[in-house]
């Protein structure tokens, strides 16, 4: 019996994918948390590999080519609100911007959004419209429930914020691409609902200018010309006021960031420098369009081509990362030996998509 036929045994097998930026040679589609474990405890046991995903819409790094493709797009419920608490609990693969506007539609507040699944944005880390002021995706996560390499499921973390002892294994996975490990349940922090959520358009504000923006979005395109998007939220009177002070038209909009781009670079830089450092980039790589979301040191560019990018990584102050594209280089610009450290305790039989890092 081949690993195929014991995997259908576990669940039922589908036809791989050779058509995205991850290929894989078998599909599965599991229906609980067991087989999850199962398939992995096989895939530890044949020496295979695994890519996990909800949608499969935001890979980053170089290709890979895996074993099973692991979708886990059955596991979007949510599971308890808590509107005296000011949590949420949910499935990985239920979509951010569906999660948004239903706890929206309840009083609550999510800081985050994202084209994506949820369990896409905890492994990747990308900073929202929100993070400058409300931190980065894994700092509203109060809890998760894990699945490591190796076949372990781990509950980390507890639903209020006063849990802070122990190893955090919640937030260390996170932005880590499922490399290290699988969300499959999360517990996030919210708060009350604004009465309003508005955009303007405007280059007259500053991040901790008086009217206390809760984003600025910088954007740039290939001909230098730049814009500023400025969101608030709060009651309605005050943003008519600003308004009125800024002489601009508030919009009842959020502001949507673009991840699509055949070529993709992000820049990741000293918080309040990107636009100091986004700068330098043209002077070295031909750029499409850029976006910087200020405070929170990221960056993301649309470029022709990967020429001059050791160059560029010689000019920035931070890390060059080759997000998407088919680059011969070193996409990542950086080696960390505690991600290896973390690798080797949590999928020592590296099974969780090889050669990502």
């Amino acid at each position: 019996m081949d690993w195929i036929d014991k995997l259908g045994k576990i669940t039922k097998t589908y036809e791989g994918n050779n058509t995205t930026h991850v290929k894989w040679n078998v599909t599965v589609i599991p229906k609980a948390y067991e087989e999850v474990k199962e398939i992995i405890n096989l895939a530890n046991k044949e020496k295979l590999s695994i890519y996990p995903y909800c949608f499969n819409s935001h890979h980053i790094g170089p290709q890979i080519k895996v074993d099973i493709g692991l979708n886990l797009s059955n596991f979007n419920q949510i599971l308890e609100i808590s509107e005296e608490d000011l949590y949420v609990t949910s499935q990985s693969c239920i979509k951010v911007e569906e999660l948004f506007s239903l706890l929206r539609a309840k009083g609550l507040f999510l800081p985050a959004l994202f084209e994506g699944s949820l369990g896409g944005l905890l492994g990747t880390n990308f900073p929202t419209i929100f993070s400058s002021f409300y931190g980065y995706p894994k700092n509203l996560v109060l809890m998760a429930k894990i699945i490591t390499g190796d076949g372990i499921i781990v509950k980390s973390g507890g639903k209020t914020a006063k849990f802070s002892s122990g190893y955090k294994l919640h937030k260390v996975i996170s932005g880590s691409l499922g490399w290290l490990g699988i969300y499959l349940e999360t517990t996030l922090k919210l708060y009350p609902s604004p009465e309003t959520i508005v955009t303007i358009k405007t280059n007259n504000v500053e991040l901790m200018s008086k009217y206390r923006p809760v984003s600025i979005i910088y954007e740039r395109n290939e001909r230098n010309e730049e814009s500023s998007y400025v969101l608030f939220l709060g009651f309605n009177k005050v943003i008519r006021d600003i308004e009125k002070e800024l002489g601009a038209k508030a919009e009842e909009r959020l502001y949507r960031l673009n991840y699509e781009g055949d070529n993709v670079i992000s820049i990741h830089v000293t918080r309040g420098k990107e636009i100091e450092e986004i700068k330098k980039v043209y002077n070295y790589v031909k750029v499409e369009r850029a976006n910087c979301i200020l405070g929170t040191g990221y960056c993301r560019l649309i470029v022709k081509d990967f020429n001059h990018i050791d160059e560029l990584r010689r000019n920035v102050n931070g890390y060059v990362v080759v997000e998407r594209g088919e680059y011969s280089g070193d996409y990542w610009g950086f080696k960390s030996e505690t991600m290896k450290k973390l690798k080797q305790a949590l999928d020592p039989s590296n099974i969780l998509s090889p050669n990502l890092f």
